[in-house]
Order: structure tokens, then sequence, then C-alpha cells
């Protein structure tokens, strides 16, 4: 395709470490009738990384210059960090994805998703059977930053949910169909839930709770 005509359009890459919540920003990304992307994630809860849309170019972006980009001026790919792609775990080469696109002529912005780094961790040790964080840490230090890059806020969407996305989609200035009802679909309870586990006590309760009385006597 000439890059003349692709010059308007805009892509938002998501990435995240393993784990972190890439395919549930992708589907709300995804949602918006302008934006094109992994559509068959507003059906199917779950869907194998190597189906993206984008999964070949993660790999092989000089491929890019083949997409066919013309039926949406919206795009948003997806890719976790790591990822596996035909039974392979790669480090995705996202800078060079980003590379190619502006060569096209592509606006491109970068969203990397931040969870909560415990519960992170525990969900790629239940998953991966081991931690892949600095791998993923290390890639985006050293490559995206450079790049016009956003922090995406996992615990942020589960506590403001449509707010949060109508903001975001102001300071991405992409459209987000933070009004649409399926934003919450398949998501019965936050993705947290499951880690978290109720404190009977902890060291620092003792003095808190004295303090307050004391206050209290004190009439304060």
């Amino acid at each position: 395709m000439d890059s003349k005509d692709i010059t308007s359009k805009k892509l938002l890459i998501i990435t995240g470490p393993q784990g972190s919540g890439n395919h549930l920003f992708s589907r709300l990304f995804s949602l918006h009738d302008d934006v094109g992307g992994w559509k068959e994630l507003n059906d199917q809860y779950w869907i194998p990384s190597d189906e993206e849309t984008f999964a070949e170019y993660w790999v092989h972006p000089e491929k890019l210059k083949d997409f066919d980009f013309s039926e949406h001026d919206y795009w948003v790919a997806n890719v976790s960090c790591p990822f596996m792609y035909d039974g392979v775990r790669y480090v995705p080469m996202i800078k060079e994805f980003a590379d190619e696109c502006k060569q096209l002529g592509i606006d491109v912005t970068i969203g990397i998703i931040v969870r909560d780094k415990n519960i992170n961790e525990a969900q790629q040790l239940r998953v991966r059977k081991e931690v892949t964080m600095p791998i993923a840490l290390d890639y985006y230090y050293d490559n995206l930053l450079e790049y016009n890059t956003h922090f995406l806020d996992h615990e942020a969407f589960f506590l403001h949910k449509s707010h949060y996305l109508k903001y975001i989609s102001k300071v991405l200035d992409f459209p987000i169909a933070y009004d649409n009802p399926n934003i919450m679909k398949f998501i019965d309870e936050d993705a947290n839930h499951k880690y978290v586990k109720y404190v009977d006590q902890y060291w620092l309760d003792k003095e808190v709770l004295d303090g307050i009385r004391t206050k209290k006597e004190r009439n304060i």
C-alpha cells in the first residue's frame, strides 16, 4: 500500500507484561466502530495471542507494508511481553513494529498496561510457572519511552470503569466506546479479587487504634 493512502491513520499499540490485562484492554479499545483491531474478542473471552490481528508482525514487522489499513482510520494492536507465537516464546519487536508504521505515515501511540506488581507476578507464576516481568520492563525502558507513550491503569479501570475510559479517550485522543454496555462483558468481578486475601491483623493496627483512642480522649 502506498503510504500516501494512510497518512491520516492512527495506531494505538497496547502492551503489557504477561497477565497484565492485554486481552481486556484490546477488547475495550476494539469495541468502537471506528477502530480496527481484535474484534473477535468482542464475542469470545479468550483467544490465543498468535491469533491477534497483528500477531505475525510482532515477529516480522517488515511485512507491515503489505497490511491493508484502508478499512479504518483508527487501529489498535495488542501484544504482551513476552508473547507466544506458533508455540514459541518471543520478545515482540514493538519498536521495529512502530518504526515500520511511522515509515508508512501512521501516527503511533503506545499504551503500557500497569497492574499491581505483586498480583501480576502471582498471575505469571500461576499460568507460566515463572516471573517474566523483568523481560517486559527492560524492553519497555530500553525501547519504547522515546515514543508517545502512556501508562494504562488496570486497577483504575476496575474502579472507575466507563469514567476511566472516557478520561483515557481524551488523553490518548483515541475513540473508545466508553458508554457501550459491553465494556463489562465477560467480567463478573475485579480480576484481582482471586489474589486478594483478608488480613486479620497487621503490626501497625494497634498503633493506629491507640492513636485514634488518644485523640478521642483529648477531644481532638
